[in-house]
C-alpha cells in the first residue's frame, strides 16, 4: 500500500512542475511548506531527487507542437520476417529519420513516428499497413492518483460525455533557425537542465541559450510531465487506437485515471497509452464505452518495448 501522505508531496512537485517547469528549489521548499533554517532547500532536493529516482514522474519534456513546415507523421508497420522482430526494431530506432519507435504485440508490430512523411522502410524489411498525419499530442494531468485503479476505470467507463471531436490543425510556420533547433533537441528530454551545459553542447553563451529559450524555443512548444503514483515500471501498458465522435470529453475522463495517459491525434483516431494494473480491468471499460456508443471501436496492443 503506497503512502498516500509522501505521494501527496509528490503530486504537489509535480503540479509545481507542470506550472513552472524551472522552478527553483527554494520556490519549491514554500509550496512544500518545508521550514527552518538551512535544511529547507536540502529537503526539497531529495523528493525531488525521490521523484524521479523511484519513476513517479519523468523530467519535463518539450514538445513541439504541429507546423505545417514541421509535424510528425505516424507509420504502423509489420516485420515481413517474423524471425528477427528484436533486429528490425534495433535498425529502426538507429535510423536517424525516425523520431520514435514503439515495439508492439498485437495487429502491428511497430508504431513509428518521424517528421519525415517518405520514410525508406525498405531498407528496413517491414510493410506499411496505415501512414497518418500526427497532431500535438496531449499528456493527461491525473487527478484521480489516489483511487485504486480499478475504480478509477470503473468511473471512466461510466462518465456522462458530450458529442465533440479533437479539432486538428497545424500551427502556420515554425521560423527556427539551426540554433533553435539545437537548444531544442538538447533541452527537449529535460527542460530543467542547466543552461550552462546547454551553451557547451550548443557552442554559444548561457545567456543566449536562455534568452532564445524563453523567447524563440519555449513559446513554440508544450511541455509534457509524467506522474504515476506506484511507479512507472509498477504499471501495465496498452496501446489503444480507438473511434470515438466524444474525444474532447473522452480525454478530460481520462484524467480520472491514477496515471498519465499519454493522448496522440491521428487524422481519423486517437491512439492512446494507457497504464492499468490489469487487462481484464480495462478491456472491460473499454467494452461498457463501446456498447455505450461512446467509442465506435477499437484496437488494443501490448507495447514492449520503445525508443
Amino acid at each position: 500500500m503506497m503512502n498516500v501522505k509522501i505521494i501527496d508531496t509528490y503530486y504537489l512537485i509535480y503540479r509545481a512542475i507542470i506550472e513552472k517547469p524551472r522552478i527553483k528549489l527554494k520556490e519549491l521548499a514554500k509550496i512544500l511548506g518545508l521550514t527552518g533554517r538551512g535544511r529547507t532547500i536540502t529537503t526539497a532536493f531529495k523528493y525531488l531527487h525521490r521523484l524521479y529516482e523511484y519513476k513517479i514522474s519523468f523530467n519535463p519534456n518539450l514538445i513541439l507542437r504541429a507546423y505545417e513546415n514541421s509535424y510528425h507523421t505516424a507509420y504502423f508497420l509489420k516485420a515481413q520476417s517474423r524471425d528477427s522482430l528484436s533486429v528490425t526494431f534495433q535498425t529502426l530506432a538507429k535510423d536517424p529519420k525516425i523520431s520514435r519507435v514503439m515495439f508492439l504485440s498485437g495487429m502491428y508490430d511497430f508504431f513509428v513516428t518521424s517528421r519525415h512523411s517518405d520514410l525508406n522502410l525498405k531498407k528496413h524489411d517491414v510493410s506499411l499497413c496505415k501512414k497518418t498525419c500526427m497532431y500535438t499530442p496531449q499528456f493527461t494531468v491525473p487527478h484521480g492518483w489516489k483511487n485504486p485503479m480499478r475504480d478509477a476505470l470503473i468511473s471512466l467507463s461510466s462518465s456522462l460525455l458530450e458529442k465533440g471531436k479533437l479539432e486538428r490543425e497545424r500551427e502556420d510556420f515554425l521560423p527556427w533557425d539551426d540554433i533553435h533547433w539545437d537548444i531544442f533537441y538538447s533541452m527537449k528530454d529535460n527542460v530543467r537542465i542547466e543552461f550552462t551545459k546547454v551553451a557547451q553542447e550548443v557552442d554559444v553563451t548561457s545567456d543566449t541559450v536562455k534568452k532564445y529559450f524563453y523567447q524563440a524555443v519555449l513559446p513554440y512548444c508544450d511541455i509534457s510531465h509524467y506522474f504515476f503514483p506506484k511507479g512507472y515500471d509498477y504499471y501495465d501498458k496498452s496501446f489503444i487506437i480507438t473511434h470515438s465522435n466524444y474525444e474532447k470529453d473522452l480525454i478530460n475522463s481520462l484524467k480520472k485515471l491514477p496515471c498519465t495517459t499519454y493522448v496522440y491525434p491521428l487524422e481519423e483516431e486517437l491512439a492512446l497509452i494507457l497504464f492499468h494494473e490489469g487487462i481484464n480491468d480495462l478491456m472491460r471499460a473499454f467494452q461498457k464505452m463501446e456498447e455505450a456508443g461512446v467509442i465506435e471501436k477499437y484496437l488494443l496492443l501490448v507495447p514492449l518495448a520503445q525508443w
